[in-house]
């Protein structure tokens, strides 16, 4: 019997925004600072006339727009050495605690985020996860990002559609699994497997877990 615990990564397994704190590091190292004060002029534009998250998620991606997959795995992996490696690191102990216990378990931790593959994969390498579910960047011809991204979006209810589809895929029961997430848009996640655990202090999704006898794990 195979069985996965699925982790959300931001403010799940680590304590910042992944893709937020790594975008003005992307924007220093390829030479463009414009560029970030441009996406935080953009995305505040979109998050005050109400654009929902997939949208904003889709804005976000549009800032790399082409660039080369390897020059953003060089950069995701110089990012998560300056942040994980100097300094404090971002970890959330208790979490990756949790995580470590499953695999000691036999049950195989999984990644799922809405961010991208050169900012996963370090700490998915760090933390000895195998998979990871999240943005799938689109190429062009040549190669490089177009800035648009495939379905499903790994957030919100995208993450439970792409959990249930690799499930499908490691022929195992959702039953059989676990699922962490500390905000309101991992409920569909959080539904979506046998034994879900409301992560941190967010009072939307502690409601939740109250309500349907879910585990809690404070941060």
């Amino acid at each position: 019997m195979r069985r996965f615990a699925f982790f959300d990564v931001d403010d799940t397994l680590i304590s910042i925004k992944s893709m937020f704190d790594f975008l003005p590091f992307w924007c220093e190292e390829v030479g463009r600072p414009e560029l970030a004060r441009r996406f935080a002029n953009g995305f505040a534009q979109a998050r005050a006339i109400g654009k929902p998250r997939e949208a904003l998620n889709r804005l976000y991606y549009r800032f790399f727009r082409g660039a080369s997959p390897s020059d953003l795995e060089a950069v995701g992996a110089k990012w998560f050495m300056h942040r994980f490696r100097h300094g404090p690191s971002p970890y959330l102990d208790g979490t990756v605690a949790r995580l470590k216990t499953h695999r000691s378990e036999g049950v195989r931790p999984v990644l799922v985020s809405g961010s991208m593959l050169p900012l996963l994969r370090p700490i998915a390498d760090d933390l000895d996860v195998e998979h990871c579910l999240c943005t799938r960047l689109l190429l062009d011809d040549h190669g490089l990002l177009t800035g648009e991204i495939g379905d499903p979006q790994t957030i919100g209810n995208g993450k439970a559609v792409a959990l249930l589809a690799f499930l499908k895929t490691q022929r195992a029961r959702p039953i059989d699994c676990f699922a962490y997430g500390d905000d309101p848009s991992d409920i569909a996640m959080l539904e979506a497997v046998g034994t879900p655990v409301a992560v941190g202090s967010a009072a939307g999704l502690l409601a939740v877990a109250q309500q349907r006898g879910w585990a809690c794990l404070s941060t």
